[in-house]
Parts: C-alpha cells; structure tokens; sequence
C-alpha cells in the first residue's frame, strides 16, 4: 500500500504515517503471534506515535535508513518483530 505523494513534505509525512498506523493495527489484528510488520516511512507528525504503538505490540522494532536513501530525505523503514 502506498498514498500517493504530493511533493509536500509535512503533509506526505503526515498521510504516511496516518496509513501506517491503520496497517499497524490491521496486522497486530490478523497476524499470528510472533509475525513480523515491515513499513516505510517518513518521519513526521505521527512518527511517536507510531513508536509507541510498535513497542507495546511487539517484542522488537527498529527504525532503519538505508544508506543508499539520500540523507535530507525523511525516508526511513519499520520494521517489527515477534508481535505479542
């Protein structure tokens, strides 16, 4: 799942994070226990939330920025493991 991007980055950021929250609470509904979530995302408004909610659904979790993203970029990518 993707939003479509505007250029605007506080609201891109903003749209992501809302859509990786309802992917957040979609999947610790429906995935078995100890599955793993993987997401992009762009830091933001909703990025402590979303830390927030990781952390109480799974054992571990992590904020990844690959080195070939570009550093000004706010793209990073979440990844959880072992839901609760």
């Amino acid at each position: 799942m993707a939003v479509n991007t505007t250029g605007n980055k506080n609201l891109d950021s903003m749209v992501t994070g809302e859509l990786v929250l309802e992917a957040l609470d979609f999947a610790t509904k429906m995935m078995k226990p100890n599955g793993y979530f993987v997401s992009k995302l762009f830091m933001g408004t909703s990025f402590n939330e979303i830390i927030a909610f990781s952390k109480k659904n799974f054992v571990k979790f992590n904020v990844y920025k690959p080195p070939a993203s570009r550093k000004d970029s706010k793209e990073s990518f979440l990844i959880c493991k072992n839901l609760r």
